[in-house]
């Protein structure tokens, strides 16, 4: 019964359709591969931008000054370490300081899974200092209480430690750099 069927024309057959279905998908493989890279870079591009403007501004430094006023010094007599300190601590920050991260939140599974946890990490850590320092947050509305100023420095501290961490340039070895000039 095989005898009669034309192996050629089949083979010939099978291939066009295989490349007609491949095609489309190779190109859609493609397009999905750029338009990670894409999402990656815009969301790195943006906790950079922020890890430069807090440190530009000098918010951690800020709040360490507060904290640091809002202690007591050392040798004070009685009156004076009862004197009550009070201190408001407020920056302008739009809620939309990070409208890269909440446009492209659904597209976080395309990132590494290490880079996805450490950005919302990240964005978790400065949205919860942005709270505190705008209307309505502890900082902004004033307190006597250091270790508020104390708990919005570490927090921010570490954001910015994560930030640092994740739009590092890659290191290149020794070996590599060896490599590229021999």
């Amino acid at each position: 019964m095989s005898a009669g069927i034309d192996w050629t024309t089949v083979s010939v057959a099978l291939i066009t359709a295989a490349s007609a279905a491949g095609g489309p998908f190779w190109i859609w493989h493609r397009q999905a591969a750029r338009e990670r890279e894409s999402v990656r870079a815009a969301l790195l591009a943006q906790v950079l931008a922020l890890v430069e403007l807090v440190e530009l501004r000098g918010y951690v430094e800020g709040l360490r000054t507060a904290q640091a006023y809002l202690a007591p010094p050392e040798g004070l007599t009685v009156t004076e370490i009862f004197e009550r300190r009070f201190l408001k601590y407020s920056v302008n920050i739009h809620e939309s300081y990070n409208r890269v991260y909440q446009a492209n939140v659904t597209r976080l599974g395309g990132l590494s899974p290490y880079e996805a946890k450490q950005i919302v990490r990240f964005y978790q850590l400065t949205d919860s200092v942005r709270l505190d320092v705008t209307e309505g947050g502890i900082l902004f509305e004033g307190t006597a209480n250091t270790d508020k100023f104390c708990e919005a420095a570490e927090l921010l501290e570490t954001a910015m430690k994560i930030g640092r961490e994740l739009t590092a340039e890659p290191r290149k070895s020794r070996w590599s750099l060896q490599k590229v000039a021999g």
